[in-house]
Formats: C-alpha cells, sequence, structure tokens
C-alpha cells in the first residue's frame, strides 16, 4: 500500500522554548490513499562539529501500522530537560525539529521512504534563583602588589572597579579574558575530537595605568559579554552510551605587574575567576513555578477515562490460531475523525508483545470496528490505544479470556 502523504508541521511554542518546559507540536498527515507506515514521530536534532546528527530527543506518533485514507492531526510534547544544551548561536549550537514518517519502497524494499518535515527551534536558559551565587570581594597580595575587587559576579555592560596599591610596580595590567569552546567526545575518542579547535582565551577588555596615586582603575565588561556556563548532556539511549555534548564559557581577569628595575625583570602574573551573569531569579519566585498547578485547562488521565467510558465500547475479543479478533464500538453521538487505534499483547501482566496500529479515516457514531492482531505468543491481555483528531486518548486493558466493557 502506497499513496502520496502530505506532512505539516506546526511549533506551537513558535521556535523559542527554555530549558525545564516543555516543546509542544502539532503535526497533520494527509494520505491520499491507504497507506502502509513503519513509524512516525518528533526528534530533536543538532549538529555537533563534525557534522553529523545527532539525535537529543524523540517522541513517538505513530507506530507501525496502516491507514485509511484521510486526515490525521496529533499534538505531542517533548520535555526539554534542564541537561540539554541551550542554542549557542556564535558556536553553531542549534537545533531542528524534525517530524518523521517511514514508508515502505516498492521499488526496492531494502531502502525505506523517509519523508520530513522540519523548522528550527531555539533553546533558551533560564536563570534559576536557587541555584544562584551570592557575590564576594575579592582580595589578595602578591610580590608587594594588593588588588580588591568588591564582586566577583558582574552583569554585561557593568563597570569593573579594581583598587591597587603598590611599591614595588612601575605598571599594572588587567585584561578581561573570556574561555570557551565546545564539548564534544565518544567514546571511541575522548575528548581528542579533531573537529572541536582548542582556542586560547580571548581578550575581551584591557586597562592598564602607571599612576598609582589613584589607586583604582576601571574595566568595562562588553554589552554582549556571553553568560558564564557549564554545559554537558549525555544521551539516555544504550547504543550512545559515551557521548558527551556541551559547551562553556569562564571568564578571568589576567592581572599583569611590570617591577620597577631595582625588584627585579620578572613581571607578576596572576589570573583570577570571576562570574558573567545576565540576571537573578529570587528562590521564592522559582519553588512557585516548580509546584505551581500547571496550565490552566489541562486535562487528566481521569478526565481522558471519564469522556472515553461514553466513546468506546470493546464488544468482543476471539481468538483463532496465533491471532485476536477485536470488535470495537463508538458508543458517543458523533462521528469520529482521524481515529487510530494501537493494539498490543500482554505477558503474564508485565511484558508487551510488538503493537500494531489501525488508523480511520472517520469512525461513525454507532459503527462497529474488527481489528486483527496477529501474535505468536501467548498473551494475557490486549491492550489498546485509541486516539483522535480532537486529541482524546485512552489505554484500555482487555482481559483475552472475556469480553470487557468500558
Amino acid at each position: 500500500m502506497f499513496g502520496l502523504v502530505k506532512l505539516e508541521l506546526t511549533d506551537l511554542n513558535k521556535g523559542v522554548v527554555y530549558l525545564g518546559d516543555k516543546l509542544s507540536i502539532r503535526a497533520k498527515f494527509n494520505f491520499e490513499d491507504e497507506v502502509e507506515i513503519f513509524w512516525s514521530g518528533i526528534r530533536l536534532i543538532t549538529n555537533p562539529p563534525c557534522a553529523k546528527e545527532l539525535q537529543v530527543l524523540k517522541e513517538e506518533i505513530f507506530c507501525k501500522g496502516t491507514f485509511e485514507a484521510g486526515e490525521y492531526i496529533r499534538e505531542k510534547s517533548l520535555l526539554i530537560k534542564t541537561n540539554i544544551v541551550p542554542t549557542i548561536k556564535n558556536r553553531n549550537l542549534n537545533y531542528i525539529l524534525k517530524l518523521n514518517l517511514r514508508q515502505p519502497n516498492p521499488i526496492n524494499p531494502e531502502d525505506d521512504l523517509v519523508i520530513n518535515k522540519s523548522h528550527d527551534v531555539e533553546i533558551k536558559a533560564r536563570d534559576s534563583g536557587l541555584q544562584a551565587k551570592t557575590p564576594k570581594p575579592i582580595s589578595f597580595s602578591i610580590s608587594g602588589l594588593n588588588i580588591l575587587l568588591t564582586k566577583d559576579i558582574y552583569k554585561p555592560g557593568e563597570t569593573i572597579k579594581i583598587s591597587y596599591s603598590s611599591e614595588e610596580l612601575k605598571q599594572i595590567e588587567v585584561r578581561l579574558l573570556q574561555n570557551s569552546n565546545l564539548v564534544c567526545y565518544c567514546e571511541a575518542y575522548g575528548q581528542n575530537c579533531s573537529k572541536v579547535e582548542e582556542l586560547p582565551p580571548a581578550i575581551a577588555g584591557d586597562a592598564r595605568t602607571k599612576n598609582f596615586d589613584k589607586d583604582f582603575m576601571l574595566l568595562k565588561v562588553p554589552e554582549v559579554a556571553e553568560p558564564t556556563h557549564n554545559y554537558l548532556w549525555s544521551p539516555s539511549e544504550k547504543e550512545q552510551f559515551g557521548f558527551r555534548y556541551g559547551a562553556y564559557t569562564k571568564w578571568s581577569l589576567l592581572v599583569i605587574g611590570k617591577k620597577k628595575p631595582e625588584y627585579g625583570l620578572e613581571p607578576i602574573k596572576l589570573e583570577v575567576p570571576i562570574t558573567i551573569s545576565t540576571g537573578l531569579i529570587s528562590a521564592e519566585k522559582v519553588r512557585v513555578d516548580l509546584f505551581s498547578e500547571g496550565t490552566a485547562g489541562a486535562s487528566t488521565l481521569f478526565d481522558g477515562i471519564s469522556k472515553f467510558q461514553k466513546t468506546y465500547k470493546v464488544l468482543s475479543i476471539d481468538s483463532d490460531i496465533d491471532k485476536y479478533i477485536l470488535r470495537i464500538k463508538n458508543t458517543s453521538k458523533k462521528d469520529l475523525k482521524g481515529v487510530t487505534v494501537k493494539i498490543t499483547g500482554l505477558q503474564e501482566g508485565l511484558f508487551e508483545t510488538a503493537p500494531i496500529l489501525k488508523g480511520f479515516n472517520t469512525w461513525e457514531k454507532g459503527e462497529e470496528k474488527e481489528i486483527i492482531y496477529e501474535t505468536k505468543q501467548n498473551v494475557t491481555a490486549l491492550i489498546s490505544i485509541l486516539e483522535d483528531n480532537s486529541q482524546q486518548n485512552i489505554r484500555i486493558q482487555s482481559p483475552v479470556a472475556e469480553a470487557s466493557f468500558f
């Protein structure tokens, strides 16, 4: 079964999502004829320096199954976990959201046909008040040089005041250094990725003086300074075990002191780490966010069960050699559009067998559908997951030895 397939992908977040939030999409499938597919779902993709496609997240929409000609609409969400590296455009760390559909190739059965729809997604970091650092003063003395900073955390565009005193130096220079790079390594090569070039720290600002009567100098943090961060993501899938992908930016002040001739020729060098932050969120606000009730109007599992109790009725489950025959009725008061029924077997109440899926363009009110589930394994129950274009969703578990009613 092969027919023309049209896909539409709508990002309900409008291209931007924050770490810890859900990236929600609406996928629309138009099948002009009856069609068989192997799999369809959404994938969040990035490209490491080697340019290979790296899958960060995946969510299934349809498993292997057959569909009647028609339109099927599904809404899905991906939870953007807080260990995912946010978008960093100046290092080409970007993300693409892909809607994939794989189906049999009528010309070459060994080479599946793959249809994609994609668009860019920007992942942003959100400051956490619970992890915020309290600014602390920095004071040190070395080889006759005394340095004082009133704090160690600054914002982009802020001016750093560096107080100093010395009887032995003729010049003091302070450089604002940014050390940034990607982290990318696999189990085979570790951190020795030939595509990640080791970069020296960049000088983002510089101040120097020979005037020791003034006792302080000013150094401005650039307005576009990238905040301090250290992100590192590792996949949960076993086949990607050992892989890590991340990015970091560290800031520091390099103090260089040139001595008067009578005190020697060797300059003084000392590097002091500082933090650049775009802002802080109070701990109280974060706690409110964490324990909020969520989006108004969001349905719960019990809401779904209540709706579907009046929508579907499993009339019977008959068994034959290596197959089970389900008869399900639409008991609602309306026709249902874009219905899919995903069926899998349950062994000993623990293990699920391979699923199959049937798609129906229209399921008229009062109409009965017969679905055949084939398996050579002994099962004690069948699990049916029913969805439609109105996003109703329910999971029904039916013992195979007797009819079940819902």
